[in-house]
């Protein structure tokens, strides 16, 4: 086996190269079966026909669409249950007071939940876009109406546009 970093032959089973301290499985510039060099896109060797390694995807900024997601999905929770409790207690005070005093309260009242139900679930929808790294305007759009919960919110959307290169 050679290091796929220097070429060196390596002795043995190795997973960090002797002499340059590489992993040595990981695909930097030679061939880990013949040492031969490899050019950086190359799936095959061209010296010996082996299967190359896939190089490591880059380190960094990888877990910002993972903690976007899982705020937007918390925000977007939040905001569900506020727009339900808001659409049952509304309904109830807009009919009482619809009876002794103003008619149509609860209608407006109803609407009035509908914003954070919509922007809720627009959130969750966000959050699940941005775990699976996927359609990152979407994802974005979450963390926006995540802004439900300012301080979930504000994160989220930082996260999502700093980790916009880890989307497909």
């Amino acid at each position: 086996m050679f290091c796929s970093n220097c070429g060196r032959e390596l002795i043995g089973s190795h997973q960090l190269c002797p002499y340059c301290g590489a992993n040595t499985t990981a695909s930097t510039g030679f061939c880990p079966y013949c040492g031969a060099p490899t050019v950086a896109q190359a799936t095959t060797c061209a010296k010996c026909g082996a299967q190359l390694p896939r190089k490591a995807e880059a380190v960094g900024g990888g877990w910002m669409p993972l903690a976007a997601g899982v705020l937007d999905i918390i925000a977007g929770a939040i905001g569900v249950a506020f727009g339900i409790v808001v659409l049952a207690l509304g309904g109830m005070i807009g009919g009482m007071v619809a009876m002794y005093a103003i008619p149509g309260v609860g209608q407006i009242v109803a609407g009035a939940a509908a914003i954070p139900l919509v922007l809720g679930i627009v959130a969750i929808v966000g959050g699940v876009y941005a775990l699976k790294r996927r359609i990152w305007g979407l994802a974005l759009a979450g963390s926006i109406c995540a802004l439900i919960v300012w301080f979930l919110g504000i994160p989220a959307i930082v996260f999502t546009a700093l980790g916009k290169k880890h989307f497909k």
